[in-house]
């Protein structure tokens, strides 16, 4: 089976309740793109990157447009191979950031295709381990919420059976970060693992400082508190705490987690789908990750890291995010603290074109350069201003 064409399909998806992101950034809304192969023997599939803004859409679409021509004519049975061309390609663009993300949706789109041309799931093609992961609710708890809104909406996802939920701090006094986490504590109960996510807000001494005072409230770990990208200052702070370091969400490849475990640098990964370089790379960082004793959580992107999880078996925590849910016809969901495994071919989880339809991200259309480019008789992208 090979590829004959890819569909680039940019969204703009409304959150139901808009927060407070890193740096006092308004949160509003989501821009997945979905990037869609078809085949020369009729199943389909898609991968997804997204973007933090609707501006920022247009440089990953350029990424993603300059990638396409790689992988028509590919054979679906040799992702590996599809990864490495990609990769190649990105050599001039820089292995991080976007040119990463665009591969990275590609390379998941091309593993997506092959589980459905197999007729298993995706789980399955990868080896899969166990049929439910447990999550954490990453969805509520920000920083703008008010102590009155973090206690109703924690002792909601309590109701719903959540075992795990993570709260954001780092934009107010440490007195106030301790207050608010103590009234979460309060209302979920000594059984309920709490993260916390300081988004880069500290420097290594803040870190400590603040570190310490969260230990009396049993964290589970803390989710990138320094605004440095020195892997070594992360390692002091990691060694000073007893509350474990996470970290990973936006390191790329295998060769940036190489370097955070030199230095031990975390106590847990968090690997992101897009950030890591897709499914091929994902399940090798967790393979490095295992042989060095660390446990790996997923960030982000849960209709496939639940896949990635379940044939994982240093996997510790899927990370459930619903931004944007609304574009599929059935969404996973969490049960009883754990998201089950699909058991349909490929992914188990498919696109509502009306949905597609509703938040399409039309604006975008008129910046894209060339958008229609043809290689022979195959034309790999398409946008449609419908």
């Amino acid at each position: 089976m090979k590829i004959t064409r890819m569909e680039v399909i940019p969204l703009s998806v409304p959150l139901d309740k808009p927060f407070t992101g890193p740096k006092q950034m308004p949160m509003r809304n989501i821009n997945p793109v979905i990037i869609r192969l078809f085949s020369d023997q009729g199943p389909d599939s898609f991968g997804v990157s997204f973007a933090w803004n609707d501006k920022q859409i247009k440089s990953l679409i350029a990424c993603v447009e300059d990638l396409g021509e790689l992988i028509i004519g590919q054979d679906v049975n040799r992702p590996t191979e599809a990864w490495q061309k990609l990769y190649d390609a990105t050599g001039h663009m820089g292995h991080t950031g976007y040119a990463v993300y665009a591969m990275a949706s590609i390379d998941a789109a091309i593993w997506v295709l092959r589980a459905k041309s197999l007729e298993m799931p995706l789980a399955q093609l990868l080896g899969q381990v166990r049929d439910e992961i447990p999550a954490y609710a990453s969805h509520m708890l920000f920083r703008n919420w008010s102590i009155d809104e973090l206690q109703k909406d924690a002792a909601f996802l309590v109701e719903q059976g959540f075992n795990a939920v993570k709260m954001n701090m780092g934009d107010k006094k440490f007195d106030v970060e301790i207050e608010r986490l103590k009234a979460v504590r309060e209302v979920v109960g000594k059984d309920v693992k709490i993260m916390v996510d300081a988004n880069w807000a500290w420097d290594a001494g803040e870190t400590v400082r603040i570190g310490r005072k969260l230990e009396p409230y049993d964290v589970y770990w803390l989710e990138d508190p320094l605004a440095s990208d020195d892997p070594d200052e992360l390692a002091s702070v990691a060694e000073a705490l007893d509350v474990p370091i996470a970290t990973g969400e936006t390191t790329c490849t295998k060769y940036g987690f190489r370097q955070l475990i030199v230095k031990r640098s975390a106590d847990i990964f968090l690997v992101d789908l897009q950030a890591a370089g897709g499914i091929t790379e994902w399940m090798k960082i967790a393979g490095i990750a295992q042989a060095w004793n660390i446990p790996v959580t997923s960030h982000l992107f849960h209709e496939f890291s639940v896949h990635l999880l379940a044939a994982t078996t240093n996997g510790l925590f899927l990370e459930y995010m619903p931004w944007y849910d609304k574009i599929y016809r059935e969404p996973p969901f969490v049960k009883n603290g754990c998201m089950r495994v699909p058991s349909a071919p490929g992914l188990g989880v498919e696109l509502d074109e009306s949905a597609m339809k509703k938040y399409r991200f039309d604006k975008l259309v008129p910046c894209l350069r060339n958008p229609f480019l043809d290689i022979g008789n195959l034309r790999y992208l398409e946008v449609s201003t419908e």
